[in-house]
Parts: structure tokens; C-alpha cells; sequence
């Protein structure tokens, strides 16, 4: 019988960071319904990290993914941020931005509507 559940192996294989980041998080003038999660979703979290809010020394995102959005609010309340992942291509996805290397996912428009989210603090 079998399962539903994509294996490890495939997903190895197969998943490629970049075409996931262009199809949920490429925050163009589109007005997608991808484009009204990742606001919803960049809201939410200015909110849980907001002046007040979760704060303290060390963060630790398991599962990040090639994505950085949900650590955006996060960066003025934690000392330290740590980024993990199953995939060593997400990790590289995330190294390139981190790098500013040539062809590394534009996050500056998320990045924007973070600031202005949080009045630019």
C-alpha cells in the first residue's frame, strides 16, 4: 500500500528552494492570494516580537526552510538568531542572501514591508 506522504528521499531530490520562493514569497504588485498570507504572516509576527513581546538571547528556527520572513520582527529582540534546516540546498539558498552573492533571492520588498510594519525602529 502507499502512502501519501512524500519520502525523504524525493524531497531530497526534488524540492527546489528557488521555484518555492518565486511561487509563495515573491512579494511583487500581484496581488496573489500567496502575496495575502506572507502579509498576514509578516503582521502576525511583528506583533509576537514587537517591543513588549517575545524577546531574549537566543533564537532557534527549526525548519526554516530557504525563508527568512519569519525572522524579520525577530531580529531586534534576540541577541542571536539560528537558522536550521533538513534540505542542505534551503541552508545554501539562505547562505547566498546572507552572502549577497549574485542570483540570491531578492527579499527586499518582505523586507520593506517589515520596516514599515514596525515604523522603521
Amino acid at each position: 500500500m502507499e502512502s501519501g506522504f512524500t519520502s525523504k528521499d524525493i524531497y531530497v531530490r526534488h524540492f527546489n528552494p528557488r521555484d518555492y520562493l518565486e511561487k509563495y514569497y515573491n512579494f511583487g504588485s500581484r496581488n496573489s492570494s500567496e502575496n495575502q498570507i506572507l502579509r498576514h504572516l509578516l503582521t502576525y509576527f511583528f506583533k509576537i516580537f514587537c517591543p513588549g513581546g517575545v524577546e531574549g538571547d537566543l533564537l532557534i528556527d527549526i525548519g526554516s526552510g530557504p525563508t527568512i520572513y519569519q525572522l524579520l520582527s525577530a531580529c531586534e529582540s534576540f541577541k542571536e538568531i539560528i537558522a536550521t534546516d533538513y534540505l542542505d540546498q534551503n541552508l545554501q539558498e539562505l547562505e547566498k542572501w546572507l552572502k549577497k552573492e549574485p542570483g540570491a533571492f531578492d527579499w527586499s520588498p518582505v523586507v520593506t514591508y517589515v520596516c514599515d510594519l514596525e515604523g522603521n525602529r
